[in-house]
């Protein structure tokens, strides 16, 4: 507990291992130094946003999360009945079919725990989980960890301003104030230490509202101070830890192999934060042992399979992604093929011809491109979780969201090329059909490659403003504006690292290329009856077309690795 700036999410980042550039020291778990992948095989970390797939239900979402979480040890019957178990625990059952975005605060919180509690995590760890329920629903939330608790796991969480009867469940408080430990104990002893540090809860007065009071500086400028001084910023130290300890019986674990006697543990050792699981005066007590075995408990195919299986419900249910993506190609194919009907059968409407290929270009490179920037970065709160929380590895969900995507990718363009081709009434060859359904494919794989990398670097905001900015140079040097020889000779070499340059000659290609015979011309005089000509006075004389699609493969494949190492980065 404690207000806000004090450093409690800090705290639970570090603890958790989530976050500790910057930081030092060690972490002991029973008076060992933490082995942090170990401890992550075994701990949950539950963030204060909700973050689920809005657009899966809470079955299928459980589902999911059994098939990466238990592996191939437990049956598909067993996962079946876990998620059932879990379900019915949590009161989710009735919900099951109901998509998570459409689920109360109280639910999705619920599920948010669910979904972690399918791999029976021993240390549970929350940031935040009453907020923005109201209270009802905040108590009941609490009363959820106190019988996960009370199952055997250590539940630690982050709580601001609890109601008194919320505030009396927990078994150990550790109160924070300016980046400092002002109280750790008992919830029972508090009021008693605030009164030996002569600090009063008046009567009726909720206790945590107290301490967040005095931790905020409202009552007394030095009690933090001196809170802080009386527990040693808190240490466990002898003195203090023998006034202010339940003097019911606890279980501990330690490294030691052997069975303790009740009555041999001192009363210090006998901490309300130690969970009592069993009426006997023994204690129970296992070495941790090391072992050489993955972190993931599914393989990366089986994990590859189950993203794959779960992206293509996100897209197939995201309006954005499948539905908006295909409306808007045939929309703008058949407004382009009224646009330019025929102009393909015509040497007069040669340059128009151009025009309507470089437009091409840049619609094929705009809607991939934007596709992927307003969609692929939203996601990365979820991933992050999930990757942190062991449920599968950075590679299969990158590998899954890029071949989950590119069916539609290559649906959406198709369509529209095929629809412009033959309402611009452009030659009836097979290989020319081909190279320019080809190259359109080649031109929007390598965008929506292009927008991985500004998704997986920055925010929406930002690739929606920087991504456009960062095509420009490429844009202007593509030979549709200024052609390679009439531009200064120390920028020609951008000329050669434009895709947009590569495309759109690949695309002149495959309709003035390869001895394409005379253009009929229904005018007195037409330049250009002569294809070759037309390319001659473009400086695409030494254009080739293999070497186009080559250089455009080269790009996708450079691409993608270069966003899967940003997004392991930032995931990281």
């Amino acid at each position: 507990m404690g207000p806000s700036g004090c450093g409690k999410s800090t705290l639970m980042n570090i603890l958790a291992g989530y976050r500790v550039k910057g930081c030092s020291g060690d972490i002991l778990i029973n008076g060992k130094i933490r082995n942090i992948d170990i401890f992550k095989e075994q701990s949950s970390y539950i963030m204060q946003d909700d973050n689920l797939q809005p657009l899966l239900t809470v079955g299928e979402a459980m589902s999911i999360a059994a098939h990466l979480k238990l592996g191939k040890a437990f049956s598909h019957r067993d996962k079946k009945l876990r998620v059932k178990e879990l379900l019915e625990f949590l009161d989710l059952w009735d919900s099951r079919r109901v998509r998570t975005k459409n689920l109360s605060g109280g639910q999705k919180k619920r599920l948010a725990i669910a979904l972690e509690l399918v791999k029976n995590p021993q240390v549970v760890l929350l940031d935040e989980p009453t907020s923005g329920l109201d209270s009802v629903t905040s108590k009941n939330c609490v009363e959820l960890l106190k019988g996960l608790s009370g199952r055997g796991k250590t539940v630690i969480c982050i709580i601001h301003q609890p109601s008194a009867s919320i505030f009396e469940m927990f078994d150990h408080l550790y109160v924070m104030a300016k980046g400092m430990c002002m109280y750790q104990g008992s919830v029972s002893y508090v009021l008693q230490f605030l009164e030996e540090h002569n600090l009063r809860c008046p009567p009726y007065h909720n206790p945590a509202d107290y301490l967040i009071e005095i931790a905020s500086g409202e009552h007394d400028a030095n009690a933090v101070e001196r809170l802080v001084k009386g527990c040693s910023n808190g240490r466990f130290s002898l003195e203090y830890l023998e006034n202010h300890i339940s003097k019911e019986d606890f279980i501990i674990s330690n490294n030691n192999s052997t069975a303790i006697n009740d009555n041999s543990i001192p009363s210090l050792m006998r901490l309300p934060s130690f969970v009592k699981a069993t009426t006997t005066k023994e204690v129970i007590v296992e070495k941790t042992k090391s072992c050489f075995r993955s972190r993931y408990p599914t393989s990366f195919p089986d994990q590859l399979l189950v993203l794959l299986k779960r992206t293509f419900k996100i897209v197939s249910r995201d309006p954005t992604l499948m539905y908006n993506r295909l409306l808007t190609h045939i929309f703008i194919a058949l407004l382009l093929g009224t646009l330019y009907y025929g102009i393909g059968r015509d040497a007069k409407d040669i340059r128009n011809n151009s025009n309507f290929l470089f437009f091409t270009v840049m619609f094929l490179m705009l809607t991939a491109f934007n596709c992927v920037t307003t969609t692929f970065p939203t996601e990365l709160p979820i991933i992050k979780q999930e990757c942190f929380n062991g449920w599968y590895a950075v590679k299969s969900y990158f590998l899954a969201v890029t071949l989950a995507d590119i069916p539609i990718q290559i649906l959406a363009t198709h369509l529209y090329a095929g629809i412009t081709y033959f309402m611009t009434a452009q030659p009836f060859d097979l290989f020319r059909i081909t190279y320019f359904v080809t190259m359109c494919t080649l031109i929007s794989l390598v965008s929506q490659s292009f927008g991985l990398i500004i998704g997986a670097s920055m925010g929406v905001k930002n690739g929606v403003i920087f991504g456009p900015f960062c095509f420009l140079p490429f844009t202007i040097f593509s030979g549709f504006f200024v052609q390679l020889n009439s531009a200064p000779f120390f920028l020609r070499w951008i000329f050669h690292i434009s895709f947009l340059k590569y495309g759109f000659e690949g695309l002149m290609l495959s309709i003035f290329g390869y001895d394409r015979g005379k253009i009929p011309c229904s005018s007195d005089y037409c330049h250009f009856v002569y294809p070759k000509m037309y390319l001659d006075a473009l400086d695409m004389e030494d254009a080739v077309y293999k070497n186009c699609v080559l250089f455009m493969i080269f790009l996708i494949v450079l691409m993608r690795f270069i966003s899967y190492y940003l997004l392991y980065l930032r995931l990281k």
